[in-house]
């Protein structure tokens, strides 16, 4: 998990941004996250077929029946005894099946686009992507920080917008040429940001960003071995917080 700063803790008339040393490091396994390095597939590209949105809730069951008692017999009227009570074991089934699908639903899109994008950002020449992550209250945030090179060189900046916008235009094209998407809103999406979204995700948990507190991390996925190994030493670079200087 990342350096996090829990605001329960904070004084309530204190509306101060924190400072860095207030950030404390918790190990993904700790906050709901998964032990590092964490790993993730690349199967061959068979073509996406729609957008990657996250797991949707289920909507709401209506509450069971009150459940009848049982009717007394006559010698237990007579002894004193209260009649039992019938329990209808009541079971969510179609909510715990929604969740379940719509998590399927999701890994099969987010393993789809790892086929289309993990290849071509291998094949432009990446070796490593160096992804950063924020946020808390609502929502967690990732994005791409840096790439580095087979030759070793580091790509951000302007060069590394420049490796995005190609890799993008790589993956658009064998998704077009695959003939299995006709959706313009999933073309437009398709990027690194979206890929380190998805891989804090894997490492930190569904609901990371989502909780009273602020946070800030960075990870580095290696497209080779496939693995995202957070940063315990990551700098406090931040886009959606504030901390204090």
């Amino acid at each position: 998990m990342p350096f996090v700063f829990a605001q329960m803790e904070a004084e309530e008339q204190d509306e101060a941004p924190p400072s860095v040393d207030q950030f404390v490091y918790i190990p993904a396994p700790q906050f709901g996250g998964a032990r590092d390095p964490v790993e993730f597939s690349v199967p061959p590209f068979t073509g996406l077929i729609e957008p990657i949105e996250p797991p949707q809730p289920a909507p709401p069951q209506p509450a069971p029946a009150e459940p009848e008692p049982q009717r007394q017999s006559l010698l237990g009227r007579l002894l004193g005894r209260r009649p039992p009570i019938r329990v209808t074991a009541t079971l969510s089934f179609s909510l715990q099946a929604n969740r379940q699908h719509s998590q399927q639903r999701h890994e099969e899109r987010r393993t789809q686009l790892f086929a289309a994008m993990v290849p071509v950002l291998k094949e432009i020449g990446v070796r490593r992507v160096y992804c950063r992550y924020d946020g808390g209250n609502d929502e967690g945030f990732a994005w791409l920080e840096s790439m580095e090179m087979r030759d070793g060189a580091r790509i951000d900046g302007d060069a590394r917008r420049d490796v995005r916008a190609q890799a993008v235009l790589h993956a658009t094209d064998l998704v077009k040429r695959s003939g299995a998407v006709t959706d313009e809103a999933f073309l437009a999406n398709l990027g690194c940001d979206w890929l380190c979204d998805e891989w804090a995700t894997m490492l930190l948990g569904n609901s990371y960003g989502t909780g009273e507190y602020s946070m800030y991390g960075a990870f580095t996925v290696d497209l080779d071995a496939c693995t995202i190994t957070d940063d315990t030493n990551a700098d406090p670079v931040v886009q959606n917080i504030t901390i204090a200087e």
